[in-house]
């Protein structure tokens, strides 16, 4: 194995260490709360798009499929948090749209999530935060560009 390859080898498994790490946390921390992961991610994304998203985008948004966001978005809706609205040309097709309940829930989970972030990332400082944001950038570019277009697998 090239140094290249070993170094390579070596971010790769800090990065999936430290992933697992900071999930760790952040399901201990959202036992806590008024949502579920999953629950919080739909609600953070609809928060992003106020004029809603459809399910086809979203699922795309959130790397999930079609399928395992409906049980989310069901629990959501009952929840009164989240409203399906069909579109007036074509009425198979859903919008996702936060309620205002579910706006100001949004709002809530997200400053929360904001602050536990900061406190797990609070042993880097800014300048490293930026530097290590600004790589993760560069990396994600490159391997949506390489994927563009083929599905992700589950």
């Amino acid at each position: 194995m090239t140094n290249d390859a070993k170094q390579a080898a070596g971010v790769w498994i800090r990065l999936v260490k430290c992933h697992g790490l900071v999930m760790r946390e952040v399901r201990r921390r959202v036992a806590q709360s008024e949502t579920t992961l999953p629950q919080f991610d739909v609600l953070a994304q609809l928060l992003r798009h106020p004029q809603g998203m459809t399910s086809t985008e979203l699922s795309r948004v959130l790397l999930v499929t079609a399928g395992n966001l409906t049980g989310i978005v069901d629990r959501l809706e009952a929840r009164e948090l989240v409203t399906r609205t069909a579109l007036p040309d074509d009425k198979r097709v859903r919008v996702l749209k936060l309620t205002p309940r579910g706006k100001r829930l949004a709002k809530r989970e997200v400053q929360r999530h904001e602050e536990w972030l900061n406190e797990i990332f609070s042993s880097l400082a800014d300048g490293e935060r930026h530097k290590l944001s600004t790589a993760l950038d560069r990396l994600r570019h490159s391997l949506e560009q390489h994927d563009a277009g083929e599905p992700i697998p589950e």
